[in-house]
């Protein structure tokens, strides 16, 4: 099969790769301080330190809604996973949701302004569904069926998905490379917790044009390395009744892990030195975070399958390899802080810039690769 053969078209004698495995103890050890980070940087109203530059201690501002749900979503993830204080901080993230809640004519959103993203909307979803499964708490079970009827309304009858909802007029003609991936998730989540409420008719819609029409009707080239979408496909196959992989989407899913696995090792070669000029700067941990993402649930749901330990091999070496780049890469101690620790231990940076969402991806990609590790098929 094709995943079988991912990341092997990069020649190692010119570019070395610079991988490892990290232990548990270090994935547990990363992961927290990654939740300690976001404690640490939680502001009055709820937001979280956006984005900090370590070269001069400057707080460079700006905020993303999408991004706010992705970290309380990340955080309940740690919480499930036994990380001290994740849920505290992800409950105090919840009052700036509260107050950026719009009614829309499709129904409830979460956003700014006079047009409000789905997958903001999808994120949010996705956070309280977790919370509600990790601590069995009901208390927003009629905002969460409220948003999910409100992201059924974004997807076109081809399976497409609205971007934007403007909330006057309702879902726009936008598209978005990642919430449609987002919104898929959010309505496959919804239908475990709420099989009642037909949020799977629209999941399925979203599922085939994702395979089928995505990438060559809105972004022909390159094609989308879709980490929402391997938490799509995983929850998924965790339904009632999964639905069953056809021809397309194993090609799809191989396609996937091609992408992911090739990147891994891209980046795994920049080491310094001349592959500066050759292999550029290290990416975004943001960025490193979504290969572990993806990698990590499509391993998953080809563990819960049947997939024996030795035909996953060169999976695992690419997700122990992006889990490697991301524990090494964090800012683990104070003397290694250039200005405040508060805002730089338990980061990840990019030329001495990090945004929140470097922290989010990169903590929900070490606690699904150390999930991975051990055989957890939640």
């Amino acid at each position: 099969m094709g995943w079988l053969l991912v990341g092997g078209v990069v020649s190692v004698a010119v570019h070395p790769e610079g991988c490892g495995r990290p232990t548990d103890a270090e994935l547990t050890e990363a992961s927290q301080l990654a939740v300690d980070w976001f404690a640490a940087n939680l502001e009055p109203d709820g937001r979280f330190l956006y984005r900090y530059n370590r070269l001069d201690g400057e707080n460079e501002g700006g905020y993303n809604d999408t991004r706010h749900a992705g970290v309380m979503w990340s955080l309940w993830q740690a919480e499930a996973d036994g990380m001290s204080g994740a849920g505290a901080t992800a409950e105090g993230a919840f009052g700036y949701v509260q107050a950026r809640l719009v009614d829309t004519v499709v129904g409830p959103a979460f956003g700014r302004g006079s047009v409000v993203g789905s997958g903001s909307t999808g994120l949010l979803v996705a956070a309280l569904d977790e919370r509600r499964i990790t601590t069995g708490q009901t208390d927003h079970d009629e905002l969460l069926v409220a948003l999910g009827h409100t992201l059924a309304a974004v997807v076109a009858d081809d399976g497409s998905v609205s971007a934007d909802i403007h909330v006057v007029d309702g879902p726009t003609e936008s598209r978005s490379p990642f919430f449609t991936g987002e919104v898929l998730w959010a309505l496959a989540r919804l239908h475990l917790s709420f099989p009642n409420e037909d949020f799977d008719e629209p999941a399925l819609r979203i599922r085939r044009y994702l395979v089928e029409d995505r990438d060559e009707i809105e972004s022909p080239w390159p094609p989308v390395s879709d980490h929402w979408g391997a938490y799509a496909f995983e929850t998924m196959d965790r339904w009632p009744t999964p639905p069953e992989i056809d021809e397309a989407e194993e090609d799809w899913r191989s396609r996937q892990l091609g992408l992911f696995s090739l990147q891994v090792r891209y980046e795994s070669q920049r080491r310094g030195g001349i592959t500066r000029l050759t292999r550029g700067d290290i990416a975004l941990a943001a960025g490193v975070g979504t290969l572990g993402e993806g990698l990590g649930n499509h391993m998953l749901q080809l563990e819960r399958n049947g997939a024996r330990t030795a035909d996953l091999g060169a999976l695992i070496e690419r997700a122990d390899c992006a889990a490697h780049l991301l524990v090494s890469r964090q800012i683990s101690d104070d003397a290694d802080a250039r200005h405040d620790p508060i805002h730089e231990v338990g980061a990840w940076f990019r030329l001495h810039v990090t945004q929140m969402d470097d922290q989010q991806h990169a903590l929900s990609a070490l606690l699904l690769l150390r999930d991975t590790r051990n055989g957890d098929p939640s």
